[in-house]
């Protein structure tokens, strides 16, 4: 067993030959530290990093790393095998880094970032590593699967849990090139060992910013389910406009209308303002397909509030005072929404130790809450009920009222501000900020060339709506930077690089995909970007990458698509290592309102997954009576090139939500034809799904299966 004493600082302990760190560092002594690339930006982010594969990172390097623990690991395969690893973990400490402040927020406090390195046997290592990253300390979004890793790649894993989220690419490359170093010497090698990153969501916003500013680090790159600048921000109100002017049930009846098979229009029922903000929600980008499982939240339109209040003041103020914005012309469904009032708090709940843990109100002062509930309020803590919270001027609790109670967010509040809790404390209820943040993207036009903002601008090009003041950096690209580490994304990557975008998201609404490609394109040229970089959507995927299906319901309404991400990891490193040019990017269009549409067969789409077809009686929907028998038909066909159907399953709409048991194969196909005959002893509604599983060289259990469904509805009466 490989070991080292707990917390030493400096070296790592091969059995027996003791290594320092510093000769297993990033670069040879008289490598130069990497260098800032400009000033601090807007927003006081630090500017990016210039890092490439010798400079050494004066914070994170081998020097300030201190070891945790060596230690060999047995992996368990499906099959009953197993795989022996090292793992190491280590941690950069708190003390002596250079720690950016997130756009809008407070100084961020110095902070501990693990890290873990994952070193199979020697006999599968393939002179490669693959790793994953995330701004959070969130471990299933910072590891990679080991099966996949080790049996199928060949490589060793790269894992860092941060600490504090505004650290962009620079602890991720640290690790990176560190565990090179490392790897050398644990296999006995001076091979060129190559290196692949991916990043989900937030972490596709790292993994942007390491493709258009690292060099040497890593070999490929995939952003998947990608957060673009601006859109992240902008789709949480847009998503709050959403939820603000839809009354609950309209919402729900919209939900059913947009499920398979429904017979219905998503648009039935709604008022002009109504569908006027349905319209500018799906021309914004969101999927229309996903309108059926999202749930919307006004709060979750707070999300930029931050930057905006930092940056951009006086919209709050203007918001509901001047000519032009909607809170000083306010539709029908704003003013019903308004929640503004002060409260008493009658009694307080303390926890053994006395700290408040909810504070109940005087039911009597408790103001009228609108036609959103407590969506979206906050709670300042005030004494004569006049401090404005758009301004700051009054702290807030962070909790949840219910009835005349908030629960109080555990960790999440000052411990100072709760010690000023006491019976008679007057608190300010108020959804303003919330209310006005939602309407932000009309305000806020981005001027990229995104093209969810031409619904905001007259013929000749002028915007519709009133603008909010320039700013060096556009505010809403302020939540980005800091995770991209000073990066604002312009499509020049320097490394080759693979977005991998799923079309049942959102939270990443699937056109950024394209998007980005043009950025790519423009940036390089089209020929060079050809050479550099590839775009694959996955239909009904959904936000994130998982190599099982869900659980439940919902794993009968989805694909699960790690299994392709796993296949296109694999493809990176053909290209990277030998030069064999993966597929080519998914073909796709944007209709007028920013959906992405995918050519019907396989042969013109492209891409990896199977496409998969499932009607009932010929169409997408049946009614039949009781015990009346329907007929069922899938068609499954593999794109182009390598890649053979392997199995097949059915779920019948049963309320237990689970799939009848596979039926595989004995010879893999490039199509298959399935049809059975169903009927249904209850009336009710029961939505069909036929699943798909392909894989590259026609093999069952794998790591690298290529997933999709269909769904049909059969309505019994």
């Amino acid at each position: 067993m490989l070991s080292a004493p707990t917390g030493s600082r400096g070296t790592l302990m091969l059995g027996a030959a003791a290594l320092t760190l510093a000769c297993v560092g990033t670069a040879p002594a008289w490598a130069a530290a990497c260098k800032p690339a400009g000033e601090t930006l807007f927003g006081g982010v630090d500017a990016p990093l210039a890092v490439d594969a010798d400079c050494t990172d004066p914070d994170y390097n081998a020097d300030t790393l201190v070891l945790d623990s060596t230690e060999s690991k047995m992996l368990k395969l499906p099959d009953g095998g197993t795989i022996g690893y090292t793992e190491v973990k280590a941690h950069w400490p708190a003390a002596g880094q250079a720690q950016q402040a997130p756009a809008g927020g407070e100084a961020a406090k110095p902070a501990i970032h693990s890290l873990v390195w994952r070193f199979p046997d020697k006999k599968l290592f393939r002179n490669r590593f693959f790793q994953q990253t995330y701004p959070l300390n969130i471990e299933m979004l910072n590891v990679v699967d080991a099966r996949f890793a080790f049996e199928t790649g060949g490589g060793y894993t790269v894992g860092v849990n941060a600490g504090n989220p505004n650290v962009g690419f620079r602890v991720p490359a640290a690790a990176a090139k560190l565990a090179k170093a490392y790897a050398r010497k644990h296999y006995g090698t001076n091979e060129r060992i190559y290196g692949y990153m991916y990043g989900q969501s937030g972490g596709s916003v790292q993994t942007i910013a390491a493709a258009e500013g690292t060099t040497g680090v890593w070999d490929g790159l995939i952003p998947v389910v990608i957060a673009t600048d601006g859109l992240n921000s902008h789709s949480f109100a847009w998503g709050a406009l959403y939820n603000l002017a839809i009354p609950t049930e309209k919402r729900k009846a919209i939900a059913e209308a947009a499920a398979p098979g429904s017979g219905k229009d998503i648009r039935a029922g709604l008022n002009a303002e109504e569908h006027a903000v349905l319209d500018e929600v799906l021309s914004a980008g969101f999927p229309q397909n996903v309108l059926e499982t999202m749930q919307f939240s006004m709060g979750g339109g707070m999300f930029g509030f931050g930057s905006v209040r930092a940056f951009d003041p006086g919209y709050f103020t203007d918001f509901w005072t001047t000519p032009g914005y909607e809170g000083a012309n306010s539709p029908s469904f704003l003013k019903a929404a308004i929640v503004d009032g002060t409260a008493t708090i009658s009694s307080i709940t303390r926890n053994l130790q006395g700290e408040a843990t909810a504070i109940v109100f005087d039911a009597a002062s408790m103001p009228a809450l609108g036609s959103s509930g407590v969506d979206g309020v906050q709670f300042m803590v005030v004494q004569d009920g006049t401090a404005n919270p758009d301004k700051g001027d009054a702290p807030a609790l962070k909790g949840k009222l219910e009835g005349t109670t908030v629960k109080l967010e555990d960790g999440k509040n000052s411990p100072a501000l709760l010690a000023t809790l006491a019976s008679g404390t007057k608190v300010r209820l108020d959804n303003r900020a919330a209310i006005a943040m939602a309407f932000y993207p009309r305000h806020s036009i981005l001027e990229n060339g995104n093209p969810a903002y031409n619904q905001y601008r007259n013929a000749d090009g002028s915007p519709r709506y009133a603008q909010r003041p320039k700013t060096p950096i556009a505010i809403p690209l302020l939540s980005n930077i800091g995770a991209a580490g000073g990066i604002v994304q312009s499509g020049r990557i320097r490394t080759k690089t693979i977005v991998f975008e799923n079309l049942y998201d959102g939270n990443s609404y699937p056109y950024v995909a394209s998007f980005y490609a043009g950025q790519v394109k423009r940036a390089l040229g089209a020929k060079q970007a050809q050479q550099m970089f590839r775009l694959y959507y996955q239909e009904n995927g959904i936000h994130g990458v998982f190599l099982d299906p869900l659980p439940g319901k919902f794993g009968t309404m989805t694909a699960a698509t790690g299994g392709t991400l796993h296949q296109v990891l694999l493809d990176l490193a053909n290209w990277a290592e030998k030069g064999i040019a993966p597929r080519a990017s998914t073909r796709h269009t944007l209709d007028p309102m920013n959906q992405v549409v995918l050519p019907a067969s396989a042969a013109a789409r492209g891409g990896h997954q199977a496409v998969t077809r499932l009607t009932v009686n010929g169409g997408k929907r049946a009614e039949v009576a009781v015990n009346q028998s329907v007929t069922v038909t899938g068609r499954i066909t593999m794109p182009s090139g390598p890649g053979k159907v392997v199995q097949y399953d059915w779920y019948l709409g049963t309320p237990n939500a689970k799939f009848e048991p596979a039926i595989k194969l004995a010879v893999p196909k490039k199509t298959v034809m399935a049809s059975r005959t169903v009927s249904f002893a209850k009336p009710g509604e029961y939505v069909i799904t036929f699943r798909a599983t392909g894989q590259r060289e026609g093999k069952q259990d794998t790591t690298t299966p290529l997933n999709n469904i269909d769904r049909v509805r059969v309505v019994v009466k």
